[in-house]
């Protein structure tokens, strides 16, 4: 299997050939700006960053971390300065995970319960190092049956995570910031409403230009990229639910319906209308 060193072409070919692809990212690589996907992620880390914001929660990243990300979840990484930031990342299409799954073993579990499977996944050092192996074995598959043996050690590294995960009670990560805290989950319970920088400044009592350099500082991105990409999330889960394109830009708070199928097809790719019909594919239904 190919190993790419752009997570735009290994997301392309994931795609394109609805399975899977893996990239190898380094310092070099600049992390993009708050963002979802249509296939599912795995972070496999080598080296820590400083902060970890997935669908509203912060989250420590410390070496050997693995974050599992589902298609809905709006994500952006902050690294430290003085450090590599060196990571793995596999993509993997929903739809693609549910055929290679059996009735006993659902490998799509991972990324969509949490209450059993964790976001964030600390192993031992001798199982990041048996995922390091698996990694190696991946990316060096040739020749007759390469698909089915890729197959394989795909499934081998989801249920070593799987079984590291259930094995393993992590908390909810809290900011060391009660107002970053207060307003993501604000955010998150007022998807629908005016979320505009005004609108949070007056909320919370704190200045515009005190609010947007505690959000930055906190999360790496700006307030307004990150209600953007929570907003088209949670359309995403609402189209898949089977609900319209007009009632999910009322529901998740665009009041442009031009600026809402701009923004939806910059982030996925495809236009709301057109994810709908596909929604099965996408969710692995």
């Amino acid at each position: 299997m190919r190993l790419y060193r752009d997570c735009d072409l290994s997301e392309a070919d994931c795609f394109n050939n609805n399975r899977f692809a893996i990239a190898f990212l380094d310092g070099g690589v600049k992390p993009r700006p708050v963002h979802i996907h249509n296939n599912l992620e795995i972070y496999f880390g080598i080296s820590g960053a400083r902060c970890f914001l997935i669908d509203g929660l912060i989250y420590p990243v410390f070496d050997q971390d693995i974050f599992v990300i589902n298609q809905f979840e709006a994500h952006r990484i902050e690294p430290h300065g003085e450090i590599d930031h060196r990571r793995y990342i596999l993509s993997i299409m929903p739809s693609f995970l549910h055929s290679i799954s059996s009735p006993a073993t659902d490998l799509t579990e991972c990324f969509y319960n949490r209450k059993v499977f964790p976001t964030r996944v600390s192993p031992a050092k001798s199982q990041h190092k048996k995922i390091q192996e698996l990694i190696d074995r991946l990316v060096n598959v040739q020749g007759l049956g390469a698909d089915l043996i890729e197959n394989a050690i795909l499934t081998e590294i989801l249920l070593l995570i799987m079984n590291i995960s259930k094995a393993t009670t992590v908390e909810a990560p809290i900011p060391n910031n009660h107002h970053i805290a207060e307003i993501l989950d604000y955010i998150d319970r007022s998807i629908d409403e005016d979320l505009s920088l005004e609108s949070l400044s007056a909320q919370f009592y704190l200045s515009k230009g005190y609010l947007c350099r505690l959000f930055k500082e906190h999360t790496g991105t700006t307030i307004k990229e990150y209600v953007c990409a929570q907003r088209i999330s949670r359309a995403k889960q609402l189209l898949v639910a089977g609900h319209t394109v007009q009632e999910t830009i009322f529901k998740v708070g665009f009041n442009d319906y031009a600026n809402f199928i701009r923004r939806f097809k910059k982030e996925v790719g495809i236009s709301p209308k057109k994810y709908a019909t596909q929604s099965a594919v996408f969710a692995g239904n």
